[in-house]
């Protein structure tokens, strides 16, 4: 395993459904496809879609919490019914796109690069240290600005139990519920896995993220669950 960390947050948040630009609604978290984006935001791969060999987790920092907000746009801009020739536009093609935005979010990120190209390792490990982007990093939309954080390993454990508490999210197939989970706020998310080029997006999995809460959950561990200084990140 090759795993960094780092947090990752802004003022505002939307990662809207991969299948369409018109989905009003936001995933609590970031998926998969989010960070193989900032990764390749950070380092300069324009086709993000070479970064899919990753695994990542995610963590969320505080409760989400969301608030609408109105863009005041034209249907049809820049076509002829905007009747610019004649001087004015047509109202009836006026309209309001609506967004949900999650509000100060803040995650901590695992990622795990060692299915990439060592030169794809190493240059994502230096930028992310150095804190520089060779493009402008955002979440999920260009409005919402992304900062992060280098978080430094100190120790990183394989948990060998067969079931386990988690920090971060777990399939929605090895969520084992217990007494402990009405001490947690949760929701589900389908979200996709994987991108090909084109974006044309695909492995979607269906998962539980916890979205308030002091409690761990509790998951299935498919090899896949790792202890990384205080917290237990179950990848994907």
């Amino acid at each position: 395993m090759s795993i960094v960390a780092f947090k990752l947050t802004g003022d505002y948040a939307h990662f809207s459904h991969p299948a369409t630009i018109y989905s009003s609604l936001t995933y609590p978290i970031p998926p998969k496809t989010a960070i193989m984006g900032f990764l390749g935001a950070v380092i300069g791969e324009e086709e993000h879609y070479k970064l899919s060999t990753i695994g990542y987790s995610v963590k969320v920092d505080k409760s989400i919490v969301k608030k609408s907000f109105v863009f005041n746009g034209v249907k049809f801009a820049l076509s002829s019914n905007m009747h610019i020739k004649e001087g004015y536009q047509d109202s009836s093609e006026k309209k309001q796109f609506y967004r949900e935005l999650i509000c100060s979010p803040s995650y901590t990120v695992f990622v795990d690069l060692s299915g990439l190209d060592e030169v794809y390792q190493e240059k994502i490990k230096t930028y992310l240290k150095e804190h520089k982007t060779s493009f402008t990093p955002y979440l999920g939309i260009n409005f919402c600005l992304a900062d992060f954080e280098w978080i430094e390993i100190e120790n990183i454990e394989k948990i060998e139990d067969e079931f386990c508490s988690v920090d971060t999210f777990t399939l929605k197939d090895d969520f084992e519920f217990e007494g402990d989970n009405f001490g947690v706020k949760l929701t589900t998310a389908n979200m996709a896995c994987g991108v090909e080029e084109g974006r044309i997006f695909k492995d979607f999995k269906e998962f539980i993220v916890e979205i308030g809460g002091d409690n761990r959950i509790k998951s299935k561990n498919r090899d896949n669950i790792y202890q990384i200084n205080e917290y237990r990140a179950y990848f994907v």
